[in-house]
């Protein structure tokens, strides 16, 4: 993990010389802090909180400081918030979202609405319960408490999502869902898919150590995901 600490120390950096007294606070959240991190297949999620709504030219540069550094894994989820565009009704909305790194296709988004908004909305409720703080307070001291409903809402469209994407991905997501509807708690997808204990998970979740390992079939990933996708309520 030194290359991976390395490498937040100077997204750190980058961070505080950009936004300067405007940074509220920057956490990693995602495999990384659920304590799922494999560097030969995750990536490093980065949030950050602004006090203020970056200018556009602003936040142009900033996607070129981070993507910048060399990402010494598949890359980078790095997600910009507004203080104040958090407690959107829809679901917290970003000023900018850039994925970057060698494994993956450069992406920098400015405008929330043209992305699917749970990706968003779900990652900041696990922020908020499990996330490993890189400068300021914890976001449970940053972060919404955003209503169980939308939640739920935003559940069933990224299952929506996946159910259309397919693959043991989409059973991995699914039983990350089905236990957070069951206990309240966020799980990482590895640690959701042995607690599902359910033939079709584990097949999904043997996929990622032995690609070679027999893959669920499309049908059955798809009964899985429906089910579910019925379960949330």
């Amino acid at each position: 993990m030194g290359r991976v600490q390395g490498y937040l120390d100077e997204l750190l950096r980058r961070l505080r010389a950009r936004l300067g007294d405007r940074l509220v606070a920057a956490w990693v959240i995602g495999s990384t802090a659920l304590g799922d991190f494999d560097p030969s297949r995750s990536d490093i999620d980065v949030q950050a909180v602004s006090s203020e709504r970056l200018a556009p030219d602003e936040l142009r540069a900033l996607a070129g400081d981070l993507s910048a550094v060399p990402c010494p894994v598949r890359g980078l989820e790095f997600v910009l918030y507004a203080q104040d565009e958090l407690a959107d009704p829809l679901g917290p909305a970003f000023s900018l979202n850039l994925n970057t790194g060698p494994g993956m296709d450069h992406h920098e988004g400015y405008h929330p609405d043209a992305e699917p908004r749970f990706w968003f909305t779900l990652d900041v409720a696990i922020a908020r319960q499990d996330a490993v703080p890189l400068a300021g307070p914890h976001p449970r001291a940053v972060l919404p408490e955003l209503p169980r409903p939308l939640v739920v809402e935003r559940l069933r469209d990224s299952l929506a999502w996946w159910g259309a994407y397919g693959g043991p991905q989409a059973v991995l997501a699914a039983c990350r869902a089905l236990a957070w509807a069951e206990t309240g708690r966020w799980l990482s997808k590895g640690e959701a898919a042995r607690a599902a204990g359910d033939p079709v998970a584990d097949a999904a979740l043997a996929t990622r150590t032995d690609p070679a390992a027999p893959a669920p079939t499309p049908d059955e990933i798809a009964a899985f995901v429906a089910r579910v996708h019925a379960r949330l309520r």
